[in-house]
């Protein structure tokens, strides 16, 4: 099976939730499930009892659901242990290109000469993170949690967006 196919269904697992919103701020049971997903630093107890920002808790649950398919194990040459131990595991965006880095991954920048593929994470330069559908040049199709009908960074819901590739930090390669 090709990575092509394998990175979609990461992107499938985000579109789930899409349209989900929150039931007050930064809470609903759509957001609720990301949070186990996840573990923290820095005096975090409980980032959904705190009403903490939650897209890169919904990006590390969709992680964590896609390490779950024995195909894409597979293409990770991983057991699910091993994928459990491997995976991002931050509710704080910056900390996923320091992550990628340490696992070897490919980190790009936002310049047009990188050509970004399905499954792609972009971490965005305002604290921000979601997962690539499409590249589209200068614009990129993503899904993210934690954004609004307006594309801010601390929205009411999960959306499908599409973004100025200027908007990243970086993206990161997870499947080649």
């Amino acid at each position: 099976m090709s990575t092509f196919e394998l990175r979609k269904r990461l992107v499938e697992i985000a579109k789930k939730d899409v349209g989900q919103m929150e039931t007050s701020r930064n809470q609903g049971p759509a957001i609720k499930k990301f949070w186990d997903s996840v573990t923290y630093k820095d005096g975090y107890k409980d980032g959904y009892k705190d009403r903490q920002p939650y897209c890169a808790a919904g990006v590390s649950y969709w992680v964590d659901k896609w390490l779950e398919d024995a195909e894409v194990l597979k293409a990770f040459k991983m057991n699910r242990e091993e994928a459990e131990k491997w995976r991002c595991k931050s509710a704080r965006v910056f900390d996923w290109e320091d992550w990628a880095k340490t696992k070897g991954l490919l980190v790009m920048n936002d310049k047009q000469h990188n050509i970004l593929h399905t499954g792609d994470i972009m971490v965005f330069d305002m604290s921000h993170i979601g997962v690539v559908e499409t590249d589209f040049d200068t614009y990129v199709k993503t899904v993210e949690a934690n954004t609004g009908a307006t594309g801010g960074r601390d929205g009411d819901g999960i959306f499908e967006k599409v973004r100025a590739r200027s908007l990243a930090k970086c993206f990161i390669r997870l499947l080649p």
